[in-house]
């Protein structure tokens, strides 16, 4: 095959994979919730978000804290925080907080706000939303060091290696054959073999491993596919019964076997900044994986759920779970069966989105959260 042939291969091979990270398969399950609910709670026209009565009115922001932490201190609506910080239009990243920052309540324009006390106090935090300080530049600030939105300690695990692909796609992508010395166990150093589309000689490969297949509880549609980087590959060499040579030259924590697939690595950044928000999505969804565990999710805990991007989920998006009510029957009508209300039972905010998925982190549970269970906007209060 000429070089031009695997280039052009190479290319529509990347083009195939980057929409195997976003494609995912079509068809989702439309809740019962309506259209109409969801709409009720996104609409413009809101009531300004309550404060707290026992909000400070000085709170030296320290290191762990996050941002829904924050946010929780002076709002009954954490979720709607941006709705009161006093952003500085004097810095490209206005949002971020850090470490020592003095946050001070003020009462400007007749609005409730929060800024950062630089010395000035709220007439400081006045200059600074409405952009009338000396300085004739925009600062640009680092995200480092920046107070999270929930703690990365927590979803680190499904940021690194993780991604949801189309199972179509991935099950077209070469596979690991052997390796050069028939091991079991392979790692970094040692020579594979993987068999399929040609690979481009000298460029960086991803080896993947299969891990959950998701599939919608109501529709059975299958709606997408896990998989876990699990090395880093440089190719060596390719032949021309279609086996590609590769030098394991990175391993993730899990040894390379026959069967795992080969593509492209593909980026799973996550913005670098985000906030609590109020979800605005096209439909309800529901919760269809339990990360780590066989039962229930609490507090801490990592939920998959139905809401992708394509149904408008992004990071930093605010859900309500609403666990379904109970089935009663009513004595006074000959026993007849009665469904009560569905009741929340916790919060979680969406920290990385796939087409048709996305990861989100438990905020709050009043009751173990289960597989089924509903999700809505929350309400604006």
């Amino acid at each position: 095959m000429s070089n031009t042939v695997v280039h052009i291969v190479d290319i529509t091979m990347k083009m195939s994979l980057k929409k195997t990270a976003k494609a995912l398969a079509k068809g989702l399950l439309v809740t019962t919730f309506s259209s109409a609910m969801l709409m009720s709670t996104a609409q413009a026209n809101n009531p300004p978000p309550t404060i707290k009565a026992d909000a400070p009115n000085r709170y030296i922001v320290k290191k762990g804290d996050t941002l829904w932490d924050i946010s929780g201190r002076y709002l009954d609506s954490p979720w709607r925080w941006k709705e009161i910080w006093a952003t500085n239009k004097q810095i490209k990243n206005p949002n971020l907080i850090y470490p020592n920052d003095v946050l001070i309540l003020c009462v400007i324009q007749g609005k409730t706000l929060i800024g950062v006390d630089t010395g000035e106090g709220c007439a400081g935090v006045e200059k600074q939303l409405t952009g009338s300080v000396s300085t004739s530049t925009v600062a640009i600030t680092s995200t480092a060091n920046s107070i999270p939105p929930i703690p990365w300690s927590a979803i680190q695990h499904w940021l690194d290696k993780m991604l949801i692909v189309n199972p179509q796609d991935f099950n077209t992508t070469p596979y690991i054959l052997a390796s050069k010395n028939r091991n079991l166990i392979t790692a970094r150093g040692d020579k594979v073999y993987a068999k399929g589309v040609p690979l481009i000689v000298g460029q960086r490969y991803g080896v993947y491993r299969e891990g959950e297949l998701y599939v919608d509880p109501k529709t059975q549609e299958v709606i997408g596919l896990e998989v876990t980087q699990v090395a880093t590959g440089l190719v060596t060499s390719t032949e021309s019964n279609g086996v590609t040579s590769l030098q394991l030259i990175d391993s993730y924590g899990k040894e390379v076997r026959e069967g795992d697939r080969v593509f492209v690595e593909l980026d799973n950044a996550i913005p670098p900044v985000f906030y609590p928000t109020p979800a605005s999505v096209s439909r309800g969804g529901m919760i269809v994986r339990v990360m780590d565990s066989i039962s229930s999710a609490a507090k801490g805990s990592v939920v998959a759920i139905n809401l992708g991007s394509l149904q408008g989920a992004k990071p930093g998006d605010v859900l309500t779970v609403y666990q379904k009510g109970p089935l009663v029957r009513d004595t006074k009508d000959n026993d007849t069966p009665v469904r009560l209300p569905n009741e929340p039972s916790g919060m979680v905010m969406i920290f990385n989105t796939f087409d048709h998925i996305s990861y989100a982190y438990v905020l709050d549970s009043e009751l173990p959260l289960n597989i089924g269970d509903q999700l809505l906007p929350p309400p604006y209060l």
